[in-house]
């Protein structure tokens, strides 16, 4: 797929977000070594993923609202639709990610109805859209997976769908 460049607005956006949150973000979710300057790179590259899928619904056309729960909380999603659906983007930065996660406890907790997957190039500020799936067929494949840090449902992406597909069933939704 064609990579898209984010627009420097979005980008500052998502930086601003990054430098705020730091030293809000869980601990639980910090994997990665270095402290809060990984955290902030980590937290930066999921919002610049973000920024991305909010420049491709914008362009769309289709009507959205982006989280705005503060940099101190957990958001409940990234976007939500009038008709109430909810959707998370999830980050990929390195060609070796070749799958989708959603933690097991927050797919049960907190389910999204949609997820879409990004492939960000943080160096350049692209990306593009793998494909995106629904909490169903996270269920339905039921392919559970821990690779030392907690279960994790997991989709590979030859089982996902494409964002045009997505687009065109947001479109013959009722979102009003």
């Amino acid at each position: 797929m064609e990579r898209i460049k984010i627009p420097s607005d979005l980008i500052a956006e998502a930086e601003n977000y990054a430098k705020i949150s730091r030293s809000f973000t869980s601990n639980r979710h910090d994997f990665h070594e270095g402290g809060l300057a990984a955290k902030q790179r980590k937290m930066f590259e999921g919002k610049l993923g973000e920024k991305l899928v909010k420049h491709l619904l914008t362009a769309s056309g289709l009507p959205f609202q982006e989280d705005t729960s503060s940099h101190t909380d957990a958001d409940s999603y990234d976007f939500i639709f009038p008709n109430g659906r909810t959707m998370d983007v999830k980050t990929r930065t390195q060609d070796f990610h070749t799958r989708t996660l959603e933690m097991k406890e927050q797919l049960q907790r907190s389910p999204k109805d949609i997820y879409v997957s990004v492939r960000l190039f943080p160096d350049t500020y692209e990306g593009f859209i793998i494909g995106w799936a629904s909490n169903q067929d996270f269920l339905r494949v039921n392919r559970i997976e821990n690779l030392g840090y907690l279960d994790n449902y997991v989709l590979f992406d030859p089982e996902l769908s494409t964002w045009e597909r997505l687009m065109e069933l947001l479109a013959n939704t009722k979102i009003g």
